[in-house]
């Protein structure tokens, strides 16, 4: 009988403990869930402000009167367009062909080696 009541005891106690630290988990999973929540809701209500001041600075009306006022634009001239044949572009037979606002190629340094072009001719 003493057995019994020794062994009901010990068990009462392990599940108490059990319990105690189950009830202290929860509490603390309760606790950090509080926390997250209030972050979400801090942060929602920051991207609402952040949508307000994005919509108000991309408002077409203030982009225009900006764009107006500082970067003073025209229209653009007929005698600014080209055809794409109109380009200059260099003949790939003469890799040392360049216009006057190509920069020309650096002279090597003495001792270094020679690099190949990039250029492949067809």
């Amino acid at each position: 009988m003493i057995r019994l009541i020794v062994v009901t005891a010990f068990l009462f106690s392990v599940i108490s403990v059990g319990l105690v630290a189950v009830k202290t988990r929860v509490q603390d999973m309760e606790t950090r869930l509080a926390t997250l929540q209030r972050d979400i809701r801090s942060d929602r209500d920051a991207i609402r402000v952040l949508k307000a001041e994005w919509s108000h600075l991309n408002d077409p009306s203030r982009l225009k009167r900006l764009a107006d006022a500082y970067l003073k634009l025209a229209p653009v001239a007929p005698a600014q367009i080209a055809s794409v044949k109109a380009l200059p572009f260099a003949d790939p037979a003469e890799p040392e062909a360049r216009t006057a606002k190509q920069p020309a190629r650096p002279a090597p340094l003495p001792g270094a080696p020679e690099v190949a072009s990039r250029r492949t001719v067809p």
